[in-house]
């Protein structure tokens, strides 16, 4: 569910950049795949339409909800089947680690193709320290340290096995039914959300700071071992959005996104610090 919003935002700015500085004459209806394969789960995905500027453009004939899509495992075709607002699965089809997905579909009489493979389960995931005490920092609150500045404590590292370097990336996410700041929040400020995520590494470790976080509580700390495609998109994305009408994916005739990922997870509680 985390990296979904993630990448959810991503496929979004590429509908809406997708026609800029361009006349709308130029507008293709090209799908937009979004699908995620994890071990365990039924094969579900979603196809959407871009969304241009303008509404002077001719859309395909197809029909969003009654598109024939197959995918192909094991030499075996499943044919998904449509639950409405553009979504599909296959409630006999699970994701396996270590296998190949192909997905073949016709729009705008165009054969829409990618393909993916599922990674394996991370190996190895540990923590220096299962808790971290952070300050409170709000009207009331006094620098602990000299200087008139907050005492940062000592990060906490993860590291995980990673012989071929391949793609990793670590989501944390507080657990909390009520969120509780660390810090207070102004009248104007946008107030975060109670998940973020590091960039993708090819690394065997990293450090979650004190500052990361922004709610007290007992947090997820989800590392996600995951293909080049999406740290691709994710990297791309960092750098400029236009670069999402055509991102490093598999996809034929297609934007947006199809892959693998596998996941472990630890835990982590952030503690208010006494003075």
């Amino acid at each position: 569910m985390r990296l979904r919003i993630i990448i959810l935002l991503f496929i979004l700015s590429a509908s809406l950049f997708s026609c800029t500085d361009r006349d709308n004459t130029e507008f293709t209806d090209i799908p937009i795949v979004e699908g995620y394969l994890r071990p365990g789960d039924y094969l579900r995905l979603t196809v959407s339409r871009q969304i241009p500027f303008s509404s002077n453009v001719t859309y395909s004939s197809d029909d969003i909800n009654a598109l024939n899509i197959t995918i192909t495992n094991k030499g075996i075709g499943y044919v998904l089947t449509a639950l409405g607002n553009g979504k599909y699965i296959d409630s006999s089809l699970v994701v396996s680690a270590g296998e190949r997905y192909d997905l073949l579909f016709t729009f705008n009489s165009k054969s829409v193709s990618a393909y993916t493979t599922i990674p394996s389960k991370p190996v190895g995931f540990t923590e220096s320290d299962n808790s971290i005490s952070v300050m409170r920092m709000d009207s009331t609150s006094t620098p602990t340290g000299g200087g008139g500045m907050w005492t940062m404590p000592t990060p906490i590292t993860l590291t995980w096995t990673n012989s071929d370097e391949s793609y990793y990336i670590v989501v944390a996410e507080n657990m909390e039914s009520k969120l509780d700041p660390v810090r207070s929040f102004g009248v104007n400020d946008t107030i975060p959300l109670g998940r973020f995520n590091k960039s993708p590494t090819t690394s065997s470790g990293l450090e979650m700071r004190a500052q990361e976080f922004t709610y007290f509580g007992r947090h997820r700390l989800i590392l996600y071992h995951v293909l080049p495609d999406y740290a691709s998109l994710y990297e791309k994305n960092s750098a400029s959005s236009l670069n999402l009408t055509n991102p490093s994916t598999s996809i034929t005739n297609g934007y947006g996104i199809f892959t693998g990922l596998n996941a472990d997870t630890l835990f982590l509680t952030v503690k208010e610090a006494t003075k």
